[in-house]
């Protein structure tokens, strides 16, 4: 596993459960993105931007991070490919911007670049170094085939891998546009991308969108995969998504609980000597246990971010 810097590893988990994402052009949803309770907001100035608008966007997308509170309020640039992201990331770095999501990477140099892109913007706005955090979209064949490298990229700023689903079907050029709900087509690269992103000691990853918006039992479904898979939560499109993805990629209440059981009874078994146990008939060891902290400690942080995302819908309720 790559050695991340101590910096890197200091840093608190930032949880990604539901990432829900609003074009940044559209005032409206802009306006009401922040009210859903989504871990994570973006505010795009991607795909879902028209081309003509692109630059007039990035004061209105800087100027709403500013207004929002609850989340990890976060902006997509447009790709390096396109020669705006050096004008986007200059133009949106502010206080109460938390992270930029860095679309169709192809290489880890990319994610270098636009590390010193942000550092400069950083220093220009007074803001402390590594502020700004970075979630790097995969979304292509041959991003999949170095993700990998892409994981391992220079950057203390990246939190972890996001998986352009999407984008990927158009490169594969698959024969169809709507996706199989078991994802088979799609297996390779959405398995390789959780090794890439653990092996390079990132956080789990996230998985892409279901574009079926309003089949939310498939929707649902496809959270389990993932989740089952090894994601930590869901990119979301539809507004609605964020609070099934929410629920689903946060630890079962009952599986708390063993977790619970299984740190009591091994700490006991420890202080008479044996480190090895069955816990309710699973075999308990070291590894295990740690698993079980891990599983513990992400409850009580979701519970904290469920609660700031209540306060934060009071607060817009109180608002209005």
């Amino acid at each position: 596993m790559t050695e991340k810097t101590s910096a890197a590893k200091s840093r608190p988990e930032i949880p990604l459960r539901s990432v829900l994402f609003a074009p940044g052009n559209e005032e409206r949803k802009v306006r009401k993105v922040a009210t859903f309770g989504a871990d994570c907001i973006v505010l795009d100035l991607e795909d879902a931007v028209p081309d003509a608008e692109k630059i007039e966007t990035r004061a209105k997308v800087r100027a709403a991070v500013g207004t929002m509170s609850g989340a990890f309020i976060t902006i997509r640039v447009n790709s390096l490919a396109t020669g705006l992201t050096e004008g986007d990331v200059d133009a949106i770095v502010a206080p109460g911007l938390d992270g930029i999501v860095l679309p169709k990477v192809v290489h880890p140099d990319e994610v270098e670049r636009v590390d010193e892109m942000i550092g400069k913007a950083e220093a220009r706005e007074g803001l402390p170094e590594g502020k700004i955090r970075l979630i790097t979209t995969v979304e292509t064949c041959l991003g999949i085939l170095r993700g990998e490298a892409i994981a391992a990229a220079k950057s203390d700023r990246v939190i972890t891998l996001a998986f352009g689903s999407g984008d990927l079907t158009l490169d594969l050029d698959l024969p169809t546009i709507r996706r199989d709900n078991t994802g088979d087509e799609l297996a390779f690269g959405r398995g390789k991308l959780i090794y890439d992103a653990r092996s390079a000691g990132l956080a789990r990853p996230v998985d892409g969108p279901y574009l079926a918006i309003r089949d939310f039992d498939g929707f649902e479904e496809d959270c389990k995969v993932a989740r089952k898979l090894g994601y930590q939560g869901k990119i979301c499109v539809y507004p609605p998504q964020a609070a099934i993805a929410n629920r689903i990629f946060a630890p079962d209440p009952g599986e708390v609980e063993f977790c619970r059981k299984v740190v009591t009874e091994f700490t006991a078994a420890l202080e008479r000597g044996s480190a090895s146990i069955t816990v309710d008939g699973v075999f308990v060891d070291y590894p295990i246990l740690t698993k079980a902290q891990r599983i513990i400690a992400l409850a009580g942080l979701l519970a904290e971010r469920d609660a700031a995302h209540a306060q934060a819908a009071a607060q817009a309720a109180a608002g209005d």
